[in-house]
């Protein structure tokens, strides 16, 4: 939408803002197609989504583009996975023993070295070492998507943490054994995807196309965390974190932190790390908005409305109600954008979504 970018910037600088910037992840075909004017049919469902977005957001972390017929493909570590409409799964494990996993870590450290740094196998990470060529092929690129977005910010530079990508690809299972028996082959493996990540941010980041990154890392679920604080430390995960956020600030990105479930115990130490946002806020899991406010006055809040029971299960007046309510009490100052907990997804009904959104624009 017009203006969005300084809304954003001024909400990430605790200014107090005309109205609350909107920041979500639309995959619902009745809201993409109210917003966009035009039906997901399949020719161009990319564009339909994109005018969607440039029509209602001030922000979103990707445009997703769904899938007609129900698709099998590998992903870069081998994986048989999914995907069918909106969401994909994982359909068979490339490996299924530790000691074959392993193997893959010893093979990819090796190709890595052996070619000098440059990225061969790197699981989402495909970009090699930075040059001004493939910088400037980037930003073109994303100079492009902008003009279809009618100044609504899309993220970019989403760097993920090695323990993020290790879990996708394998699984916790999988991860924890490795923990238990490799240890050292692991902890080499992360320390070559964190090379690779700066890599990344290096050729992703440019202030001037977008103001901001997300880390994805997705380390807890509705129960608490996958780890504990003090593995954590031991996988160099703080490191890896605040490792990112130096490089991304050097950018002049400001970077939010992007974790489903449950992780409070872990905010002091996030913090420390020098991120500047967090996304998504799940309440369903736990996670209080106003806690986080009191407690953090200067973080800025990314989504924090209810996608499990409120936008889902409640009135259209509900929702008017405690979007209301999370303004007045997290944003009068600024540091929030408001969204759903996760994304909008297939299962909010229309009307659900525009009362939230109609009440935001209030």
């Amino acid at each position: 939408m017009n203006g969005s970018r300084i809304l954003i910037e001024q909400a990430f600088n605790g200014i107090r803002l005309e109205r609350i910037p909107i920041f979500d992840l639309f995959c619902n075909d009745e809201v993409i197609e109210y917003f966009a004017g035009v039906k997901l049919g399949g020719a161009d469902d990319e564009m339909v989504v994109t005018m969607a977005a440039g029509s209602a957001l001030d922000g979103t972390r990707s445009i997703s583009v769904p899938s007609h017929d129900r698709s099998t493909w590998i992903d870069r570590a081998g994986n048989t996975r999914i995907s069918d409409r909106w969401t994909s799964w994982l359909k068979k494990s490339a490996y299924q023993d530790v000691e074959d996993w392993a193997g893959w870590l010893e093979e990819y450290i090796e190709k890595y070295q052996a070619s000098s740094g440059m990225s061969i196998v790197q699981l989402d990470l495909t970009e090699a070492k930075p040059t001004e060529e493939r910088r400037k092929s980037v930003v073109t690129k994303q100079r492009m998507y902008n003009d279809l977005l009618n100044g609504t910010v899309n993220i970019y530079c989403t760097p993920s943490t090695a323990i993020n990508a290790l879990l996708y690809y394998m699984g916790l299972e999988i991860v924890s054994y490795l923990w238990a028996c490799y240890r050292e082959l692991l902890l080499r493996w992360i320390d070559l995807y964190r090379q690779a990540t700066i890599n990344y941010i290096e050729i992703a980041a440019n202030h001037q196309i977008s103001p901001v990154a997300m880390i994805y890392s997705d380390i807890a679920y509705n129960n608490g965390l996958m780890f504990s604080n003090s593995m954590l430390n031991d996988l160099g995960f703080f490191e890896e974190v605040e490792q990112i956020c130096h490089t991304c600030h050097k950018k002049g990105l400001k970077v939010i932190f992007h974790s489903d479930g449950y992780f409070m115990s872990l905010l002091d130490d996030l913090i420390v790390t020098g991120i500047d946002g967090l996304n998504p806020i799940e309440k369903a899991a736990g996670m209080d908005i106003y806690e986080i406010r009191s407690k953090y006055p200067d973080l800025t809040l990314v989504g924090g409305v209810d996608v499990t029971h409120l936008l889902r299960l409640a009135k259209p007046e509900e929702i008017r109600i405690e979007t209301r309510k999370i303004i007045n009490e997290t944003g009068t100052e600024g540091h929030l954008l408001l969204g759903s907990s996760t994304e909008v997804g297939s299962d909010i009904p229309l009307e659900n979504y525009l009362a939230f959104h109609s009440e935001v624009l209030k």
